[in-house]
């Protein structure tokens, strides 16, 4: 019999999950007046010489508690 402890109340498992997999970081620089339309107004943007730093992050997960996931992060 499993104590409480070892399942949470959604049944994933006791704490810390391990996540296994892959994952791949593309950084590219964005003009900083493109980047703005997309930001409020109020956040302040790191620049340099007119160019902000963006790019994406591509994350492929082959064993989690929640089974196999494919995850995709675009940033400007």
């Amino acid at each position: 019999m499993e104590t409480a402890e070892a399942n949470s109340l959604l049944g994933y498992g006791k704490s810390p999950w391990v996540f296994k997999g892959s994952a791949l970081y593309q950084l590219h620089l964005v003009k900083a007046e493109t980047a703005r339309a997309f930001i409020p107004k109020e956040f302040k943007l790191v620049e340099a010489f007119g160019y902000t730093l963006g790019g994406f992050f591509l994350a492929n997960y082959e064993d989690r508690p929640a089974g196999k996931f494919d995850e995709v992060v675009i940033y400007v």
